[in-house]
């Protein structure tokens, strides 16, 4: 008698994860009729945990390799659908039944999804968000490629597998601490160190990654000569490109290089910039004494579209800086109108609500 394949199998890699791994697998246990965890060397009760959650867990001896270790997980799930999730990751119940609208619906599993990685401190409401490929089907020639900031993208494009985007959100709280992300970073640092320093010239994704390490870490004069590498090594209008452009506007507004953020001109319309970029680019006008061009750049980040991009970002987050911004303008010609400009930007971050152009234009007139 042929055993019957599972739909959805949950695939996740773990190490010492006993505070977050039970939450994981128990808001996907109603989803998943599988659940795979390829342990990397726990040396607390992930495993227990994991195996009394009804999850198969097989052992792992960790090389350094993020992608090694999920394509493990990978080849030992027999699902027809392959979801990935991380320990310190969960899914809504709205996620879930979204998830199981999508495998339940198509004949074959001959599609993959972006769904947005929400990386949150108040279970979603806020966050900064990111379109990635959490569920594919199962077919051997979709794998895992990069040690760090592994991805299943070039795998699926060789394969012909199409991607197409949801809405459909994971949430995510590995980065809510700084010790925690700090940990994480150097970890992220030294391989990506060790792929950019070999004798083969480095991929510019690869440079780009370092250079995120290298900001969370604060050594921000070496991110931003790692993002003027990866902007040389990139043709303009390339998304890894542009996503550098912001990094290094970042960068210079750490160092009050206001000028230099007045140079650097993406190849998209101003009203297509990243949301940061425009953010930056209004904040350096109004240090270089032009209010008015300033608040055209921060009027625009109103304007921006939420869409997950690179770098990723939180909209809510990036607007309350914009407003704020605003209320400096007017802090002491009319101080009224900033204390409401900053209870206004209090409600937003209080409630997740996204701040809309005609409310600050309405704040503005106040």
């Amino acid at each position: 008698m042929n055993e019957i394949r599972p739909n959805v199998s949950l695939a996740l890699i773990a190490r010492d994860e006993e505070a977050h791994i039970e939450r994981c697998l128990k808001s996907a246990s109603g989803l998943a009729e599988e659940m795979i965890v390829m342990d990397t060397g726990s040396s607390d009760r992930t495993k227990e945990i994991a195996t009394a959650c009804g999850a198969r867990v097989l052992d792992f001896k960790w090389i350094d390799d993020f992608s090694a270790a999920r394509n493990k997980a990978l080849e030992a799930a027999r699902g027809r659908w392959i979801l990935v999730l991380d320990a310190d990751e969960y899914l809504s119940a709205a996620s879930i039944q979204a998830i199981r609208a999508l495998t339940s619906s198509a004949d074959t599993a001959d599609r993959a999804y972006h769904l947005v990685n929400k990386s949150t401190t108040d279970g979603g409401r806020t966050g900064v968000s990111g379109l990635i490929v959490r569920l594919f089907p199962n077919d051997p020639r979709v794998r895992y490629e990069w040690p760090v900031h592994e991805q299943v993208v070039t795998s699926l494009h060789r394969a012909n597998i199409p991607i197409l985007n949801t809405k459909i959100e994971i949430l995510h709280t590995g980065y809510s601490s700084p010790e925690v992300n700090a940990t994480k970073q150097e970890r992220n640092l030294r391989i990506l160190e060790t792929i950019t320093r070999n004798g083969e010239k480095a991929h510019p994704m690869a440079l780009f990654l370092k250079g995120v390490a290298l900001m969370d870490l604060q050594r921000t004069a070496e991110a931003l000569s790692v993002y003027l590498q990866c902007t040389e090594e990139t043709c303009s209008g390339d998304s890894i490109h542009e996503a550098s452009l912001v990094r290094i506007a970042s960068c210079l507004a750490d160092f009050n290089r206001f000028q230099e953020i007045r140079d650097i001109h993406p190849a998209s319309q101003e009203e297509d910039w990243h949301p940061e970029l425009l953010l930056l680019r209004g904040q350096a006008e109004i240090a270089l004494g032009d209010v008015r061009m300033g608040l055209a750049f921060l009027h625009r980040v109103f304007e921006s579209t939420s869409l997950p991009r690179l770098p990723a970002f939180d909209p809510v987050r990036v607007k309350i800086r914009a407003l704020m911004s605003i209320a400096t303008i007017w802090e002491k010609s009319v101080p009224a109108r900033a204390v409401a400009m900053l209870q206004m930007a209090s409600h937003s971050i209080q409630t997740g609500r996204e701040l809309s152009l005609s409310e600050v234009l309405s704040a503005e007139e106040s």
